[in-house]
């Protein structure tokens, strides 16, 4: 069995093992189009015989991490033949991936789960919960004074995309989406109309939605102020003639239903997209705890599937405010160093990390739940020093 990048002439045995995986069925246009969009060189296969075993997709993104944009990929597509399955061939393809993404210095690894514990295997863990609320006709938001106006627009990135930026910087894991996500993704997925609020000529929020079968279905609304909100809102409202119901997507991390003079609306909530360090060194750069000068964090990591990034992270603060990360590997430690090494500190493996940097859970939580162990002034001093952070994904891949 060999393990290498798809080849152009491979695009449509590739198409074909997605429709029967996946179960579902291309038309002719659809099937040109997926043809167009497909990267070879960004799905790595197992072939055998000249025969296609098994695939994964690596798209490449940037996620919002604190604010900030940084590298990561997004694992898609993974399929293989029936008659291939259990025999270790999809942990070899998601292993030559990530090592791959490790050597691009990417972050994070996001993915949807088929199978939550299958990928807890690989070090990935839950990261977000999507919420879809419910509202009937009389627990539609109010009409409320704003100062802006809405209008219907095509779709248009350069209108929507840096209100959307604005937004997703709050919120850990959103993705910083290009124009090419926004056209080939994002509005082929959410069908309907774009609603764009103004004050001004300037945009401060947006709405996707459709309406069927006295059913509307709000996909986005983002917001950068409360004005624009009340704006929205009222917009939602204004449809009060013509819906029964309202379903709108959002995060269950939000509190969306506080916002509704009903609260007490259906409320869905599932588990979502999962999320994995790929590159420990880098994020822990990019991390900005808040620590005192001369004062440091110890972490004591286990990665089975990376062995890199096992070993020991020294975090302290610099005069200039910029983390400085010291890594010790366990695998090339001289016994001198290991002796020499704090025994102190907190130890976690590769999941507990990532949901901890991500906002899902803190470092207390799992410390009492004994799914971390170290002695509790060092829990208690990362749990201090981790900005506030809401994990949400408006996205799928």
């Amino acid at each position: 069995m060999i393990i290498r990048k798809l080849r152009p002439a491979e695009v449509d045995a590739a198409i074909r093992l997605s429709e029967f995986a996946f179960q579902y069925e291309l038309s002719e246009e659809e099937r040109r189009e997926r043809k167009a969009d497909m990267k070879p060189f960004e799905t790595w296969v197992a072939e055998e015989g000249g025969e296609l075993l098994s695939k994964v997709t690596i798209l490449p993104l940037h996620i919002f991490f604190y604010g900030k944009s940084v590298p990561a990929s997004g694992v898609s597509g993974v399929a293989t033949w029936p008659e291939q399955r259990r025999k270790g061939i999809v942990s070899k393809l998601l292993l030559h991936s990530l090592e791959e993404e490790y050597q691009k210095g990417r972050l994070f690894s996001l993915l949807y789960p088929f199978s939550v514990p299958f990928y807890r295997n690989y070090g990935y863990e839950l990261f977000t919960d999507a919420e879809r609320l419910t509202l009937e006709r009389h627990q539609l938001p109010k009409a409320e004074p704003h100062t802006g106006t809405c209008r219907s627009i095509e779709p248009d990135p350069s209108i929507t995309g840096p209100v959307y930026r604005d937004y997703a910087a709050r919120f850990q894991g959103m993705l910083d989406r290009d124009r090419e996500w926004w056209m080939k993704s994002v509005h082929r997925r959410k069908k309907g109309r774009t609603i764009v609020y103004e004050r001004q000529g300037v945009p401060f929020g947006y709405l996707l939605y459709s309406i069927k079968e006295r059913e509307m279905n709000v996909h986005e609304i983002v917001w950068l102020d409360d004005d624009a909100r009340r704006g929205l809102f009222t917009f939602i409202h204004n449809h009060d003639s013509m819906v029964d119901k309202v379903k709108i997507n959002t995060s269950a991390h939000t509190g969306f239903n506080r916002l509704l003079p009903d609260p007490k609306v259906k409320r869905t909530i599932h588990s979502y997209f999962m999320a994995r360090i790929v590159h420990v060194e880098n994020m822990l750069n990019q991390l900005p705890l808040r620590l005192e000068l001369n004062e440091a964090v110890v972490l004591h990591l286990q990665d089975p599937l990376l062995k890199e990034n096992e070993g020991t992270y020294i975090v302290s603060r610099d005069p200039s405010e910029e983390p400085r990360v010291r890594f010790f590997p366990a695998e090339g430690e001289s016994e001198t160093i290991a002796r020499q090494l704090p025994k102190n500190g907190i130890h976690l493996d590769i999941k507990a990390l990532s949901s901890i940097v991500m906002g899902d859970t803190s470092p207390l939580l799992l410390w009492k739940e004994g799914l971390i162990t170290g002695d509790e002034e060092s829990i208690q001093k990362l749990d201090k020093a981790l900005p506030a952070a809401v994990p949400f994904l408006y996205d799928f891949f």
